[in-house]
């Protein structure tokens, strides 16, 4: 059996587990949704009283927000335990992954399933739409092809900078720390447009933790606002580059970390 087809079998396995606890799953979902919705209401209550912020009106912002939350989406459902990396390499139970003929990222990504993605998903999707409604937008095969593609980035550019936290607890035993800090800048740039925070910052999100291509960048592009990047222009198209760029560098980071693995015993 190839990769792919045992992280499909892991991943049916894994959904048909959690869909034993249905009240759970529609309890989650409700909550996750209502979560959003009051995110999203902040937002809005914030620029109303702002007007705007730096030139991006209350549906430009929520097109920003709706476009990171669909990656986020993605990444939520099917590598939200990567954060929990470090509860199995404390636990001794990583030795699971080393045992079995099988590639241990395939066994340990097809893991889990947090189906409350879904609700992203749904907020993401909702969202996209009435700001794509309301801005008067009109995009072409390319737009929307683009479109995919920064969603898709999104996800693995995520995916790959939880990866290289997490692996941290290779040497230290521990990485939610981090894995912490780092969400706090993603939770900035996905209220926020960037060009409202100063150069130190922009620089951080930028090339040193690139979260500002799961959404800012490509959202210059799909709205029409290249302007407020200059002649720094082609970065708004650079999100799938970046996010082949993470992948080979996780990929590296992970080989890396299983060379210094040694078993806790547990």
């Amino acid at each position: 059996m190839n990769p792919v087809q045992l992280y499909l079998r892991l991943v049916r396995i894994a959904i048909q587990s959690r869909l034993q606890y249905r009240a759970d799953f529609v309890t989650g979902v409700i909550g996750v949704i209502v979560m959003n919705v009051v995110n999203i209401g902040l937002i809005a209550i914030l620029i109303n009283r702002f007007t705007n912020l730096n030139g991006w009106t209350a549906w430009e912002v929520l097109f920003l927000y709706s476009l990171w939350i669909l990656g986020h989406s993605l990444f939520s459902m099917f590598m939200w335990h990567m954060r929990t990396l470090e509860d199995y390499l404390v636990q001794g139970t990583f030795d699971l992954f080393l045992i079995r003929p099988a590639s241990p990222f395939v066994l340990f990504l097809g893991r889990e399933v947090q189906y409350l993605g879904i609700a992203d998903f749904a907020i993401g999707v909702g969202g996209l739409s009435l700001s794509y409604t309301n801005l008067h937008l009109s995009w072409g095969p390319t737009d929307w092809l683009f479109l995919v593609l920064a969603i898709l980035a999104g996800t693995l550019i995520e995916m790959t900078i939880t990866l290289m936290i997490a692996c941290i607890a290779f040497w230290t035993g521990r990485s939610r720390r981090a894995n912490g800090l780092v969400m706090q800048l993603n939770v900035m740039v996905q209220y926020y447009p960037l060009d409202i925070f100063g150069t130190v910052f922009r620089v951080l999100v930028t090339s040193v933790v690139p979260v500002a291509f799961m959404n800012y960048y490509p959202a210059l592009m799909l709205l029409g606002k290249l302007d407020r990047i200059g002649e720094w222009w082609f970065l708004a198209y650079l999100s799938p580059v970046v996010a082949l760029i993470m992948v080979a560098l996780s990929a590296g980071v992970w080989r890396l970390a299983l060379r210094r693995y040694s078993s806790s015993g547990g």
